[in-house]
């Protein structure tokens, strides 16, 4: 594969990364909804649900955080855009130069000098590209550390959701589908890290 090529499908995959951050950022404003009607059900249920209301105020906290680390994640997956834009429309600078200093027999010292420059300027955008990748990443590992632990409170939910006494059953809905939502985000997480793993 040539290089240009490899330049074009890494900005497919870049494109298709920011879709993913997309939905996944909307799975998290949709459970800090859910948490903050969680919260107000839970008051409703008085002392019998305070537990429930604890553990949904920290699933708002988790998602405001995870909505946090994908607008991050999602600065580095435009500034990679902006990057690997930039590779391409100089690779085909270069192409052309090339061909112009066939064209010229190589005797065309200027025109070769500025070939080097641009072949330095290529190496410098791939290791900023290279780094901008690695930090895509490490931010992946962590929503998923965040949404691993969004698993395991979606799960205390289930269970204090049982002491809302008469609220128990509106309370276990609400843990079904916290559960269903932190649920739903692992394979995007996954899918976004995997992509990520085809690139490096």
């Amino acid at each position: 594969m040539s290089e240009q090529s490899a330049a074009a499908t890494e900005l497919v995959d870049m494109v298709h990364l920011n879709e993913g951050i997309k939905e996944v950022v909307v799975i998290a404003f949709q459970i800090n909804i859910m948490a903050l009607n969680a919260i107000l059900l839970a008051n409703r249920a008085g002392r019998a649900a305070l537990g429930f209301s604890v553990i949904s105020k920290e699933l708002r906290v988790l998602s405001v955080e995870l909505t946090r680390v994908m607008q991050l994640l999602k600065q580095d997956a435009y500034r990679s855009v902006a990057l690997i834009t930039d590779l391409l429309r100089q690779e085909r600078r270069a192409k052309l130069m090339q061909a112009a200093n066939v064209l010229s027999g190589e005797h065309c010292g200027a025109l070769k000098q500025r070939l080097g420059q641009q072949k330095q300027a290529f190496s410098r955008i791939r290791t900023d590209i290279r780094q901008y990748r690695r930090e895509l990443q490490v931010k992946l590992d962590d929503a998923q550390k965040i949404c691993q632990f969004g698993i395991a409170i979606s799960r205390s939910a289930k269970i204090e959701a049982a002491y809302g006494a008469a609220y128990s059953n509106q309370l276990s809905e609400v843990s079904q589908d916290f559960d269903q939502n932190i649920q739903a985000i692992v394979p995007a997480l996954a899918a976004l890290h995997d992509g990520l793993g085809r690139q490096a």
